[in-house]
């Protein structure tokens, strides 16, 4: 009988050792999550047609203007995009739009026409940077900055928008794992 208690004793305890370990593990994971997700919310990321957009340098804001650089707009929009170093002088195109800027000028031409934009063609750190805030109307997209999760949204208008409507509060998660972090809660409207 002393056995038998002592053996249930026994396998008790290494049950709980067992929760408590795999508790300390999934801590351990959120908490790196968390960490990395604090780490990258310092740069504002940028979500294209509902998909992170991995960037090859960060995003400016100045004076509520969003600057991409010329780099990741290239990766993004415009493959044949072309700046002329002596004339100052970006040349963008998509679909059926091309738009010229100038640096240090509130105007750029978009099919033959002037358009006046709040931010400017500008260099930042060695780099050509646009005011993409301004340009929604030569890449076809609409744009929403989030400035308190330092998110930029940028959707395409050419593609087909799909509204989903929730019947329940619900919580958006960091992956299909049952402890997975969560990211936004939607509620129902």
């Amino acid at each position: 009988m002393k056995k038998k208690k002592k053996s249930n004793k026994f396998l008790i305890r290494r049950i709980l050792a067992i929760l408590v370990i795999i508790l300390l593990i999934l801590g351990i994971r959120n908490g790196m999550y968390h960490l990395q997700i604090s780490s990258q919310t310092k740069q504002i990321r940028l979500l294209f047609n509902n998909e992170l957009t991995k960037l090859s340098n960060p995003i400016y804001v100045e004076n509520s203007i969003l600057y991409l650089s010329e780099e990741d707009v290239k990766n993004i929009f415009d493959d044949t995009i072309y700046y002329n170093k002596g004339d100052q002088e970006l040349i963008t195109t998509y679909n059926k739009h091309v738009a010229v800027l100038h640096q240090n000028e509130n105007q750029m031409i978009v099919n033959d026409s002037v358009l006046g934009i709040y931010g400017q063609l500008k260099e930042i750190d060695s780099k050509i940077y646009l005011p993409i805030s301004d340009l929604g109307i030569v890449y076809d997209v609409e744009m929403e900055y989030i400035d308190n999760s330092k998110l930029l949204i940028m959707d395409s208008t050419t593609k087909a928008k799909k509204k989903a409507m929730v019947l329940n509060d619900t919580k958006v998660k960091s992956s299909k794992l049952p402890f997975a972090m969560t990211l936004e809660k939607i509620r129902k409207r």
